[in-house]
């Protein structure tokens, strides 16, 4: 179980000792099935005044407790559990000044992502300090007990880090415009060597939410993964522009940017840096609209890309038609990597692109996680995917 209410602080293991999932599990069968509002009354005393003096929450579990304290009307939770509903999940609010509760449940070793919805107001938890950057600013975030934080994603000074050139592509494909931010493992500019290259769609978002220049510098000094050039491509002209993100049309199931991608970036760049033509050593990666591109890509270019990874790939899009195409269409030569949250994420629409990849007779590999639509839920498996197509033991 999981007390879902005081700062939960990030890297801090919590410690249930002063309040035992014992009496966590009694919390909840009274919240959920006493009518006795004085005996309710005590049980959320005992909650608040737990969190007024720990500064903690205390995890367990599948079921979640959620606190508010404050004057409202309607308090209701809204987060990736309940795919962000404002109305679905209300609190109950139990004497004068009124204090809210809400008793819910989520898979064993959940992450996900939630806001107060108070009136009409989307705010943070107050009182949890633990919080997550989306693309549209800070959630706050609860980590079950099940739920192990990823090592990969954290900086250490002692590592060596990869250097970072900025091009601005110009395609004749698309008539316009992309920053590319090229990572470069670290040594690179000192070799003649040739090296794995992976293409990653919203580059911008996966440098700086999904941390992936951290995770490549962790992973190439594990030895886990060869030294690996990256393209972050971004999909805004204008990176300070938000109006200039083309990613809904490009990312879109769009031969010109798979053109784009094949036929102008990587020949362009191959004259500058010692990018593989092989294509068992050239990946392309994306997240929700960037995996169907990536899927997309992999699978009318094969003879560029050898291998493809979605992460909560928009298959959805125009009634399916990237499950259809690749359902009647025969095997191409070229790898997949699928994964997908469960918790109202794209996981029904992953697994018939699975089920087709199987009846095709693709090398692939595919995973779930009790987790939403978001960045930390992405960043999380980069190391997966990058290990699945080179990893090195």
């Amino acid at each position: 179980m999981l007390l879902a209410v005081a700062s939960l602080w990030a890297q801090q293991p919590v410690d249930p000792s002063h309040l035992s999932l014992s009496t966590i599990a009694s919390s909840v069968e009274v919240l959920k099935n006493a009518k006795d509002t004085v005996r309710i009354g005590r049980v959320l005393d005992t909650l608040f005044a737990y969190e007024d003096s720990r500064h903690s929450a205390v995890a367990g579990d599948t079921n979640v407790i959620f606190l508010y304290r404050g004057p409202a009307r309607r308090v209701a939770v809204a987060g990736d559990f309940n795919g962000w509903s404002p109305s679905t999940d209300l609190l109950r609010a139990v004497g004068s000044p009124p204090r809210w509760f809400l008793v819910t449940t989520v898979p064993h070793g959940a992450r996900f992502e939630y806001k107060f919805v108070v009136d009409s107001t989307m705010v943070l938890d107050p009182l949890n300090a633990l919080q997550a950057m989306g693309g549209f600013g800070p959630n706050s975030e609860i980590r079950t007990s099940g739920y192990a934080s990823p090592q990969e994603i954290i900086r250490h000074d002692e590592i060596p880090q990869g250097t970072f050139d900025t091009v601005q592509m110009r395609s004749r494909a698309l008539g316009c415009t992309h920053p590319v931010y090229i990572y470069l493992p670290h040594g690179a500019r000192r070799t003649g060597r040739t090296y794995c290259t992976l293409v990653v769609t919203d580059g911008g978002d996966f440098l700086s939410l999904g941390r992936m220049n951290v995770i490549l510098d962790n992973l190439i000094e594990q030895k886990r993964i060869p030294p690996v050039i990256a393209l972050f491509v971004d999909p805004r002209s204008d990176p300070a522009d938000p109006s200039t993100n083309a990613r809904m049309v490009e990312y879109a199931m769009n031969d010109r940017y798979v053109t784009f991608v094949a036929d102008e970036l990587l020949p362009s760049l191959r004259r500058r840096y010692s990018l593989a033509s092989s294509p068992d050593s050239v990946a392309i990666s994306g997240a929700s609209m960037g995996g169907l591109i990536a899927t997309y890509a992999a699978f009318r270019r094969p003879d560029v890309f050898g291998a493809s990874a979605a992460q909560s790939p928009s298959y959805w899009w125009s009634n399916d038609s990237m499950i259809t195409v690749m359902r009647e269409s025969s095997r191409k030569p070229a790898r997949f990597y699928l994964d997908s949250g469960i918790l109202h994420d794209a996981a029904k629409e992953t697994r018939m692109m699975r089920s087709v990849l199987q009846e095709k007779g693709y090398a692939f590999s595919y995973a779930e996680y009790p987790e939403g639509h978001n960045w930390v839920n992405w960043r999380a498996r980069v190391a997966s995917f990058l290990t699945y197509f080179w990893g090195l033991h």
